[in-house]
């Protein structure tokens, strides 16, 4: 098979519906292509009014079944397409309603592939496409993509797991080839000493397709694997997927879809049962002394501080409302041993909040942050990063692993970020200098689609304000990808247009000038915020940094307002950025003039993230005139310390010279 396969080692995001009548997650896929091949359409083109008529029809259909197909609309301008949805998802209806929320989200709003004519995008559960020209006839599966499961988890598979996983797909090649709905699943047994015991996989075409063709396509996927997902030192990856347009297929280390009585059992031993029993009544003793013990301590505890016992058995239930199932429940014995009883040798640093370390969990290697004693952050704060990040799922916001609420420990478990954050980036001047413009613009893009998601998160018509985007709560993972950090401060506005009066909280030369002076915040707040980032990405200085120019001292706002007012642009950018070898120059003076729409002093003058994302992402679209930015004629000046989350501002006013 001749496809064009991008290898991503990328989140694999299980995502929820909400509203139609709102942007919600469904507006994340795992993946999308918009292919420059089919060219564009207009925006009141017959094309476009065509693909909102297919849109419906294949929406409606895709109630009753799980692959529908169709075409709308008479050359030159018709249009062909088809959904698929898997072969397991929850209900025809389901479907359907997902469907539809991805065509609303991609051809009436637009977020994504606006006024591409070839698209095709990948969710978890379901795919569409859709072109110009008729896709039902072709039976190539280009365009591909290819992920490793959602860790990249290697240390718990090795050489057997690997065989079992490439024997029990081949297998099930021929199960959904000869199956009518062309889909299969199975199982295989794997055994040993290893930690990982089972593997599963699940392989789909799409039902229009002849058994032989679906056989050869799925075998097409097989033999794809081991170039993907066997590890360089002979282990397999424990989890991992291909998917294309006509046929699909994923295999993990836990149970991923709906077992039926078709399910393929492979391997499974017959006398195995003595060893179970066994381990079953090991596990039984091991439980049972943690819970003798998890009640004595409990017990001991309730004596000795009756009032502490009832207000965190309190809060454990408000967090496990808030949250439900989603994460996990760590004791503070599994993080204490995960952190070696929080030593220094894995302490990664210190904020607001307290110490953080790292450890490994069964989960695999994580972040514990750790309430600190001296934090004024307390279990209110504590509450709200939890139940802002269990209801976020984004590849650019910082996964919540689970929390642990015991005795007087408030702890929160995070997926691991190896490249820290962007401000630890500034501090090494050998790491930020290594920082091309490709990289830098990659971080500026994912932090755009993260508050973009934050903003148009639907919660009974009310939105999410970070209310405290800085360089330090960008963290980067092994890719440089950025990820947003830290809610703690966050807050629920009762409107995306709306402004809300709250108590001053943010920090120095980030927080947008309504905050400081009048208490008013809106999601334009953040705006801001991430105007003051894209200008010290650019330029390499921190927002504070001052800098003299026609005998006064300016921040970087003013800094790069005098330069724009100039034209004079190009001094602010970087000296370590290698402009001419990327030919990039006018893409960063167009990111510094999105920068200083978004820092203007009055919110109503800033564009929301919708319109920013755009300004980023297509580059033709004209900019208006920036104005005059915020804090023009005033010294930025830090007045807080370390240890506190209420971070206020301090401006002094600065005359000229």
């Amino acid at each position: 098979m001749q496809s064009l396969v991008f290898l991503i080692t990328a989140v694999l995001l299980i995502l929820s519906t909400a509203t139609a009548d709102n942007v919600t997650t469904e507006f994340i896929p795992l993946y999308y292509t918009c292919s420059e091949d089919g060219g564009r359409y207009g925006e009141n083109s017959t094309y476009l009014s065509n693909l909102k008529v297919l849109a419906g029809l294949l929406s409606a259909n895709a109630s009753t079944a799980n692959f529908v197909s169709g075409t709308a609309g008479q050359a030159p301008d018709a249009v062909y397409g088809f959904v698929l949805c898997r072969g397991d998802y929850t209900g025809a209806a389901t479907c359907g309603k997902s469907i539809s929320m991805a065509f609303r989200n991609t051809v009436d709003k637009g977020f994504l592939c606006r006024f591409y004519k070839d698209v095709t995008i990948y969710y978890d559960d379901y795919m569409l496409r859709f072109s110009g020209d008729d896709v039902r006839r072709n039976l190539t599966n280009r365009p591909a993509w290819v992920a490793l499961n959602m860790n990249s988890v290697t240390r718990v598979a090795g050489k057997n797991y690997g065989e079992k996983v490439e024997k029990l797909t081949k297998m099930i090649v021929e199960v959904a080839a000869s199956s009518p709905a062309r889909y299969g699943t199975g199982e295989a047994w794997v055994g040993g000493n290893d930690v990982v015991s089972m593997a599963y996989g699940l392989l789909q075409c799409t039902p229009d397709l002849q058994t032989d063709d679906c056989r050869s396509c799925l075998a097409d996927l097989v033999s794809m694997m081991p170039a993907h997902f066997s590890h360089e030192s002979s282990d397999y990856y424990v989890g991992g997927r291909i998917l294309g347009p006509r046929c699909n297929l994923r295999y993990e280390k836990e149970l991923f879809f709906q077992e039926t009585n078709a399910t393929l059992l492979i391997d499974v031993p017959k006398n195995h049962l003595g060893k179970i029993e066994i381990i079953l009544i090991t596990i039984a003793a091991v439980l049972s002394i943690i819970l003798f013990i998890a009640l004595l301590g409990w017990i001991i505890q309730w004596k000795a501080d009756s009032k502490t016992r009832n207000e965190l058995e309190e809060w454990t239930r408000l967090v496990a409302v808030e949250i439900g199932t989603m994460f996990t429940h760590f004791t503070l014995s599994e993080i204490r041993s995960a952190t070696d009883n929080f030593s220094e040798a894995k302490k990664l640093g210190e904020g607001a909040f307290g110490p953080v370390y790292w450890g490994k969990l069964a989960y695999g290697v994580v972040a514990i942050k750790r309430l600190a004693a001296y934090s004024s952050q307390g279990l209110e704060q504590f509450r709200n990063e939890i139940r802002f990040i269990a209801k976020l799922q984004h590849l650019n916001l910082v996964k919540l692993i689970g929390f642990c609420m015991q005795q007087k420990e408030k702890i929160l478990i995070y997926e691991y970020m190896p490249n820290k954050s962007l401000d630890d980036i500034f501090k090494d001047v050998a790491k930020w200098a290594s920082l091309t413009w490709p990289l830098r613009q990659n971080i500026i893009d994912g932090i755009a689609q993260g508050l973009l998601y934050i903003h148009n998160f639907s919660q009974s018509e009310t939105c999410i304000v970070h209310r405290d985007l800085k360089a330090s709560n960008i963290l980067l993972d092994h890719q440089m990808n950025p990820k947003i950090s830290d809610f703690g401060i966050a807050m629920l506005s009762s409107s995306a247009t709306e402004s809300q009066d709250t108590v001053p909280m943010g920090t120095l030369g980030y927080m947008a000038p309504e905050c400081f002076h009048g208490s008013s915040i809106s999601v334009k707040s953040d705006v801001f915020s991430f105007g003051v980032l894209i200008l010290e990405i650019i330029s390499g200085r921190k927002v504070a940094t001052s800098f003299r120019r026609y005998k006064r001292s300016d921040n970087l706002m003013a800094y790069a307002w005098r330069l724009w007012e100039d034209g004079n642009c190009k001094q602010l950018i970087d000296n370590s950025l290698s402009v001419e070898e990327h030919n990039s120059e006018s893409e960063i003076i167009r990111c510094i003039q999105i920068a200083l729409l978004c820092v203007q002093a009055n919110p109503e003058d800033r564009p929301d993230m919708v319109e920013v994302v755009r300004m980023l992402s297509i580059k033709g679209t004209q900019l208006d005139n920036p104005k005059q930015p915020a804090y023009f004629d005033e010294l930025i000046v830090a007045t807080t310390s370390n240890h506190t989350s209420t971070r206020y501002l301090t401006a002094i006013h600065v005359h000229p010279a």
